[in-house]
């Protein structure tokens, strides 16, 4: 893939943006081809943990249902552990935007994120805030 045409693995807090009406998030999501919108397991997990009720969790699983989501394997889980074990210390950097961190550079994504402090002491991982 080119750099135009590179996959964006989505970041929870776009999603969340998104599922609460902000019009910016769903313009920069609908900008995106179809296949170039990837969603880790780890932020569907997120998503449904916030869920209240059957309701909720209906219209995240509608939401969910137009991006591909991305499995974690073992090069992602080793990518993984070795960048909590890097940084966690050092930065506090929680596991799961690790493990998302890692699907983003182990899949060759740029990571879509609102909380790019979250990402910044992780080496390999290109993100951007692509709205505010």
């Amino acid at each position: 893939m080119g750099e135009t045409d590179a996959g964006w693995l989505l970041d929870t807090s776009i999603l969340i943006d998104l599922l609460r009406g902000n019009a910016r998030a769903r313009r920069w999501i609908d900008s995106l081809p179809a296949p170039s919108r990837m969603v880790s397991v780890i932020t569907a997990v997120e998503l449904l943990a916030g869920c209240r009720n059957q309701s909720e969790q209906r219209a995240i699983e509608r939401e969910l249902s137009f991006y591909e989501l991305v499995w974690i394997d073992e090069d992602i889980s080793r990518s993984a552990l070795d960048l909590y074990r890097q940084h966690h210390l050092s930065h506090g950097v929680g596991f799961l935007d690790c493990v998302i961190a890692a699907t983003a550079a182990v899949r060759s994504l740029r990571l879509a994120t609102l909380n790019l402090k979250h990402f910044s002491p992780l080496p390999g991982v290109q993100t951007e805030a692509p709205f505010k």
